[in-house]
């Protein structure tokens, strides 16, 4: 019998005096996923948190195809889909280091089967950092790891998994600040990338993924909006070596890279 078929054989024993049990307990305290053995196959994730950043918590969804919800679309017709399970976890510092981690399981089983989907955590700026001097509000960057076929909304397409048992990613990133005359003079801090949605389908057998955020802060682009939406006026988009864009609120990766490459050749 499994041992989630077996809980529930055993809650319908409801005038049974094995209720009062400790063993009952223990074995009713399992199934969903409250706990794992230590032979439950495992995985890492991780961020190599620069100083500037806050540490990662990592919300972990666990689907299963053998439980299911249901939902209604705008003509009140009934659809199922897979149930979710979400935990949110506090990571831990790894030794001597700047990386923050978390071990979950990849299958939790119990009577639902359930089994690890996607992995989310944000990149945002910590309070107090030198770089938010003159700042009013920031705005996060969110990266997701898929493990099935449940990609997030947000997304820039599917791909293929990542193939490996230990996985390094790097990203660069540049501070992006937008000064919002609009709406009161707000001005933001957010990042700007090689891509919009960070979403990364990884290989089933993955045991360890390490993602390492590379923030070049001196290398900022910065856009303005009009003071006002009349006579044509747009955005105002400046990059770190002063060329002016107009127009345009989405800068280039490819501009940015050149950038910071020219810049460190004329360093060396």
């Amino acid at each position: 019998m499994r041992y989630c078929d077996l809980k529930h054989s055993l809650m319908r024993m409801k005038n049974s005096k094995l209720l009062l049990s400790p063993l009952l307990f223990l074995v009713l305290s399992g199934c969903d996923g409250s706990f794992f053995s230590s032979d439950v196959r495992k995985v890492t994730i991780a961020m190599d948190t620069p100083d500037l950043l806050e540490k990662p918590w990592f919300s972990v969804t666990y689907r299963s195809h053998k439980c299911q919800r249901t939902r209604r679309d705008g003509d009140f017709k009934k659809h199922y889909e897979d149930d979710s399970s979400v935990t949110t976890y506090e990571p831990e510092r790894e030794k001597n280091t700047n990386i923050y981690s978390v071990t979950v399981p990849v299958e939790k089983g119990w009577y639902c089967d359930w089994n690890l989907s996607n992995v989310e955590f944000k990149l945002k700026y910590k309070k107090g950092s030198k770089i938010l001097e003159g700042i009013d509000d920031t705005i996060f960057e969110r990266i997701t790891f898929v493990f099935d076929e449940h990609y997030p909304r947000a997304t820039n397409g599917r791909t293929e998994p990542l193939p490996g048992r230990s996985r390094m990613i790097n990203e660069e990133f540049y501070p992006y600040k937008r000064i919002n005359h609009l709406i009161g003079s707000l001005v933001e801090l957010s990042f700007t990338g090689r891509v919009y949605f960070y979403t990364y389908r990884l290989d089933n057998d993955i045991e360890r993924i390490l993602f390492r955020p590379i923030i070049h802060t001196d290398e900022m682009v910065i856009l303005t909006d009009p003071l006002t939406l009349k006579h044509g006026e747009k955005v105002k988009l400046v990059y770190p070596d002063g060329y002016v864009e107009y127009g345009n609120p989405f800068p280039s990766f490819e501009r940015l890279q050149k950038i910071r490459r020219e810049r460190q050749q004329a360093r060396n």
